[in-house]
């Protein structure tokens, strides 16, 4: 068995940027040709980045939340290249909000990109997928377990998610078609440092707050997509059905550490 992914197809929603760019810088260096659906048009950089290194790489612009666009994304990677045998579920927004301060616009948003898109992209996949086997990844979230209050709608997408991916896991068993959700924890991406810059808190807080979490640090893009690369490989042709989390011990220990555990000079 191998990591390789030559002669497999992938196709990333929410590619652009942040962990979505970062699975598919992932799966495409391991020989997989990837089609990247977003609605930022910075999709384009991110696919022409990989042709520049010689790997196999289109950018579609879609919607989520569109039935018609979702089935152009999957038409794209059939026309390009003839098969499709990997599904990333990772677009997805995160506003925040108590349930008080949640209209029912920001809930009906949440729920259909984060919740709607990944049913409409996994239906819209299905045929090519289950031709060969195929598998499918959810990029869900620690907060499906915590239900933070101040992320009140995402908290209950990525929840939904966490159910769809076992109901999918046992009802597409029989195409061999396998169904994981990796909840990636707290993740420093441009997003969320600019984010938390713009509320006032430097990067040297941010390193500072991770050094709080059980082993650490915060989380980085390619952490995320490593442990993809190895779900959708021929190494992990027996995990279906499974919850991982990529936190750094957060989802276990909810709550800031010592950072004298995490000292420079620690062994």
């Amino acid at each position: 068995m191998t990591f390789s992914l030559k002669g497999k197809t992938a196709l990333i929603t929410g590619g652009a940027s942040g962990i979505g760019r970062a699975i598919a810088r992932e799966l495409a260096s391991a020989g997989a040709s990837v089609v990247i659906a977003d609605m930022d048009p910075l999709g384009e950089q991110t696919a022409q980045d990989l042709r520049d290194r010689e790997q196999q790489a289109v950018f579609v612009q879609t919607d989520m939340r569109s039935k018609a666009q979702v089935i152009q994304a999957v038409n794209t990677a059939i026309t390009n290249f003839g098969s499709l045998d990997i599904l990333i579920n990772n677009a997805g927004i995160y506003p925040r909000g108590l349930i008080e301060e949640t209209d029912e616009d920001m809930w009906d948003q949440v729920i259909s990109i984060n919740l709607k898109g990944p049913y409409l992209a996994s239906q819209a996949a299905l045929p090519y997928l289950r031709k060969n086997g195929g598998s499918i990844i959810n990029i869900g979230s620690s907060h499906a377990d915590i239900g933070l209050s101040e992320l009140f709608a995402y908290s209950a997408s990525k929840g939904g998610l966490l159910t769809m991916t076992r109901n999918l896991a046992n009802t597409l068993s029989k195409y061999r078609i396998r169904v994981n959700c990796v909840n990636p924890g707290w993740v420093a991406t441009e997003k969320e440092i600019k984010e938390r810059e713009a509320n006032g808190q430097s990067l040297e807080s941010l390193i500072e707050m991770g050094k709080s979490l059980p082993l650490g640090r915060m989380q980085t893009e390619e952490d995320t997509s490593a442990m993809v690369r190895f779900l959708v490989s021929d190494q992990a042709t027996q995990i279906t059905g499974q919850f991982i989390h990529i936190d750094g011990g957060r989802s276990v220990y909810l709550g800031f550490q010592d950072n004298s555990l995490h000292a420079d000079d620690a062994e």
